[in-house]
């Protein structure tokens, strides 16, 4: 059960959504190395929170498309195994 059987803890709300939100920008990061780490010669912050990089106009911006969305899967697998 995700918040708990026993008691309302909201301290462990917040502390599964910060872990989950770490897992997934570790993944994130992951995907985006290995995807367009290998396209450009410096990966940075840009590729990460950036809407300007989500572009179906380049294969760098299908790279980073892929990357986000094999990242939500990835965090979906990891938030199936908690509930």
């Amino acid at each position: 059960m995700f918040y708990g059987s026993i008691v309302w803890d909201p301290w462990l709300i917040v502390a599964q959504i910060v872990c989950l939100q770490c897992l997934y920008y570790l993944t994130l990061g992951f995907f985006l190395s290995v995807f367009v780490g290998t396209r450009v010669s410096r990966l940075s912050l840009v590729y990460f929170f950036d809407f300007v990089t989500v572009t179906a106009s380049s294969v760098t911006g299908w790279c980073v498309i892929a990357s986000f969305l094999l990242s939500s899967l990835a965090g979906r697998w990891i938030y199936a195994l908690f509930d």
